[in-house]
């Protein structure tokens, strides 16, 4: 990964891949994923599903209007959603299930990155934020997580805002690592392109 990548941002990659209506979108924690996806979630031929929300709380239910009735129907087929199995049928399932709603999706979320590139449907956009730009925004974002921060305050007391901070910057050090596996998709799928 290039020093310029690191801390400047790059164009988005974005490429068709099938004429399905779908649009994934890719990209580290805090990397842009989730609010350029904000755009379509009052449209009502689109559905939004933010994959990590199937395994992570908490959710909303302005993001998610389907991510329950997905949540479901995965669980019943699959039984418990474990975020370190394949994906790629839980995938399959997600596009099947929009398009049977006549209904155009935008799926987006880091586990998409488990599935071969090849195998996503309709477009692919993967947002190219710099890494050190990505890595500050996540742990920004988590840090302030209520839901984590009580689950903290219950373990460690007084001490609570430290460890919720270093665990923090611990697990987002990942962005990082995510980074050049976002560079490998797209050399997979053909280096930069913008089409």
């Amino acid at each position: 990964m290039s020093k310029i990548y690191f801390f400047k941002d790059q164009e988005d990659y974005i490429k068709d891949l099938t004429d399905d209506n779908i649009i994934n979108v890719i990209g580290t924690k805090g990397s842009g994923k989730t609010t350029s996806s904000l755009k379509y979630i009052d449209d009502d031929d689109y559905i939004v599903i933010n994959c990590d929300r199937l395994f992570e709380l908490p959710s909303t239910e302005k993001e998610d209007k389907e991510l329950a009735n997905i949540r479901k129907m995965l669980n019943d087929k699959y039984g418990k959603l474990n975020m370190n199995d394949d994906f790629t049928n839980c995938y399959n399932d997600i596009v099947e299930y929009i398009l049977n709603k006549n209904k155009k999706g935008l799926i987006e979320g880091n586990v998409i990155q488990n599935i071969d590139p090849n195998q996503l449907k309709g477009k692919v956009i993967i947002k190219r934020t710099a890494s050190y730009k990505s890595f500050k925004r996540a742990v920004k974002r988590d840090y302030q997580n209520e839901y984590f921060m009580n689950l903290e305050k219950e373990k460690h007391k007084y001490l609570y805002k430290l460890t919720r901070l270093y665990k923090i910057r611990k697990r987002r050090k990942s962005v990082f690592k995510q980074a050049k596996d976002i560079e490998q998709i797209m050399n997979k799928l053909g280096g930069n392109t913008h089409e």
